[in-house]
């Protein structure tokens, strides 16, 4: 359904002030799932009825924020001005703009007025709302609750937001195996910030930093206690299960990439393709290129370990080659010895598991290509084995010397070491991305309004990646990768195909 045609006279949904005394946090929490999610706290999804077949529209096509925006400000799209519902705009009186051609001149809205327009389609004047404004099924409770978030709606400040500051959390490796890489990035995300402090801050607001172990139990729950604005510049999500508070109080988060999730609603937003869909685009890549049909007589093999992020990879590599009509990759969490040797393997996992995997080959005298994420392509790869390696870049190397000559330019201003590259870059990507959008959202920042903003965002210049893009139904900014080698003597990394789009 276009969303044109979804948004005329939708703004009749929009909020005033209780002709009462203002509604519990708690009610107003709960009503922010319908507004934004279609979706109820009890997992109950929201149900409108659309023009005279009275469509039913349910879950998030039914979701207010699909034509106002997270922010309720609303937007113009197709040529149709979606109005601005917060409390400031519709619990104000509309005169008749001079010239019209309708008459849409209402008295301010009060909460039965509202409550008339959400669930019956007829507006604060009585006249009755366009077919293309759904008549909302509301019980009590969700009446309730719906009112109360809209009569907050863009006013309230959120947690992380002072007159002086405004406070970021990452969630981070900081022990383990990959203690090295969360290190980097939490050096990387601080010297970013530093530098907007040192400007000014935005809009007068210093930004500040917190961070979380990710191995640590709940440390989402505990960032979000510490009162965090939005997450950033991790190398992913940990699990999620540590997503589920953020989805419960809707915290807007911009990673790099995530082992999970994708172009998924909500107000998450990722600058690549998440590594199971890296998994994806090295399929499309070898059926492509496979001109001897070497892939329809030897299925592909898959080393991961046991972990969510494992079978994630796992399963869009099997669903890729099954779409293709390719035999079913065979899955191990480790060499599997013994097998006939396949056309290629896709490896994901800590570095040590890699490292393990190409001394196998070695040992067996395999010439095997290997196919693993670029956050493994780090120094310590650098060994003349990962030269059989070809990693997923999705930043690509086009325009790679500007890209590094920006990074080692920040991080000599700073006094970082060159590190991990890959996620050096992308910390300071999604950095600038986060910087730009709380310039656009103003002195009075929600985190719906900066959601809002995100979902806005055209082309932006990071100065390290290809341009981001995002949208109402776009949450990866850059869709695609190139595969690379590592240089064997300095660690830079080299082309190994040309760009690769990921197809839908």
């Amino acid at each position: 359904m276009a969303l044109a045609a979804l948004v005329l006279d939708l703004g009749m949904l929009g909020a005033c002030r209780k002709e009462t005394a203002s509604s519990a946090p708690e009610l107003a929490r709960r009503g922010r799932s319908l507004f934004l999610r279609g979706e109820s706290t009890r997992g109950e999804p929201l149900v409108g009825r659309l023009g005279p077949e009275r469509i039913e529209l349910s879950g998030h096509v039914a979701a207010c924020a699909r034509c106002h925006g997270s922010s309720g400000r609303g937007s113009l799209e197709g040529g149709v001005e979606v109005p601005d519902i917060r409390p400031g705009a519709l619990g104000h009186p509309r005169m008749n703009a001079v010239g019209a051609v309708d008459d849409r001149a209402r008295p301010a809205y009060g909460r039965a007025t509202l409550l008339r327009a959400i669930t019956e389609g007829v507006s604060a004047s009585g006249r009755k709302l366009g077919v293309a404004m759904p008549r909302y099924e509301l019980g009590e409770v969700e009446r309730e609750e719906l009112l109360a978030y809209l009569e907050r709606l863009g006013e309230a400040p959120d947690p992380g937001l002072s007159p002086t500051t405004l406070t970021l959390g990452a969630v981070l490796p900081l022990s383990g195996e990959r203690e090295a890489l969360g290190r980097e990035v939490e050096a990387v995300l601080r010297a970013a910030f530093a530098e907007v402090n040192a400007e000014g801050g935005i809009f007068r607001r210093r930004l500040e930093l917190v961070v979380e172990d990710e191995a640590a139990p709940e440390a989402t729950a505990r960032l979000l206690e510490r009162g965090v604005f939005a997450l950033v510049g991790g190398p992913s999500t940990a699990s999620s299960a540590s997503d589920t508070p953020l989805r419960r109080e809707d915290i807007p988060v911009l990673l790099p990439l995530t082992t999970h999730g994708g172009d998924e609603e909500g107000s998450r937003f990722y600058l690549y393709p998440e590594e199971s869909q890296q998994a994806r685009l090295v399929v499309q890549h070898l059926a492509r290129t496979d001109e001897e049909n070497v892939l329809r007589r030897r299925p592909l093999w898959v080393v991961r370990p046991e972990d969510e992020a494992g079978l994630a990879w796992a399963w869009a590599a099997r669903e890729e080659a099954l779409r293709r009509e390719l035999p079913a990759p065979l899955e191990s969490t480790a060499f599997p010895d013994g097998n006939e040797p396949p056309p290629a393997i896709l490896y994901t996992g800590p570095t040590s598991g890699l490292k393990d995997l190409l001394r196998q080959l070695e040992s067996h005298g395999l010439e095997v290509p290997v196919f693993a994420p670029a956050s493994l392509a780090g120094p310590s790869m650098v060994a003349g084995a990962s030269q059989r390696v070809r990693f997923v870049y999705p930043p690509g190397l086009e325009g790679d010397e500007e890209r590094h000559r920006v990074l080692s330019a920040f991080l000599g201003r700073h006094g970082l070491r060159p590190g991990n590259e890959a996620l050096q870059r992308h910390a300071y990507a999604a950095a600038r991305v986060l910087v730009e959008a709380l310039r656009r959202a103003g002195t009075d920042v929600t985190r719906a309004e900066l959601v809002h903003v995100l979902e806005s965002m055209r082309d932006i210049d990071t100065g390290v990646t290809p341009p981001v893009t995002f949208g109402v139904d776009r949450r990866v900014g850059v869709r695609g990768a190139q595969l690379v080698r590592v240089e064997p003597e300095g660690g830079r990394l080299q082309a190994a195909s040309p760009w690769i789009p990921l197809s839908p």
